[in-house]
């Protein structure tokens, strides 16, 4: 991403340039609308910015992959 002040490239990621200082902005990943850092959502289409808590960590829910016979099994033997 380039800097808006000084012009010099940053890797993706970065919050702020490398060289200067100045906030990146974020691009929208669903429109590509620039919009300033610190937003949650987009100022263009309106969707999120950031992923969603259990999709950024990876995490699942064990209802999600937990056979239903298997479950049952498991909370009758409580």
């Amino acid at each position: 991403m380039q800097c808006v002040r000084c012009h010099t490239d940053n890797r993706a990621g970065r919050k702020f340039c490398a060289a200067c200082g100045q906030a990146l902005a974020v691009p929208c990943p669903h429109c590509a609308c620039v919009n300033e850092p610190g937003d949650r959502f987009c100022g263009e289409c309106g969707r999120g910015l950031t992923a969603p808590p259990d999709a950024s960590t990876g995490a699942l829910l064990p209802q999600s992959y937990t056979p239903a016979h298997l479950a049952e099994k498991i909370l009758a033997s409580r």
